[in-house]
């Protein structure tokens, strides 16, 4: 609709056409601002999936960093009663063992340097 189509419905109708105007565009921008919120809702269910699946990415990762720690808590624990069971033994396998030890501790505390 153009201006001068505007103007002749409002002259021929007077207020009634001016009423029934406003309600069409009442209507038209109903509709603008429902397909609107349809769009933020669909947007708001794709972020929820990828939450979703970040929180599961990140408690598998979790109970991985706990069993790499339960690993190294067994490997600290087999190097212990070792070492108390060899301590009379020869001393190179004594010296091996404190590095391996050293290098087991140095990785559980800060990584690999």
């Amino acid at each position: 609709m153009n201006a001068i189509e505007i103007a002749s419905l409002l002259r021929d109708y007077g207020p009634w056409g001016m009423i029934g105007m406003l309600c069409l565009v009442v209507v038209y921008l109903h509709k603008l601002v429902q397909s609107c919120q349809e769009a933020r809702v669909s947007d708001a269910k794709v972020n929820t999936s990828a939450l979703e699946r970040q929180a599961s990415t990140n408690i598998e990762t979790a109970a991985g960093l706990n069993a790499i720690r339960e690993g190294q808590t067994e490997v600290l624990r087999m190097l212990a009663v070792t070492q108390r069971e060899i301590e009379s033994g020869d001393e190179r396998v004594h010296d091996k063992l404190n590095a391996i030890q050293g290098r087991v501790d140095t990785i559980c505390r800060g990584g690999v340097r």
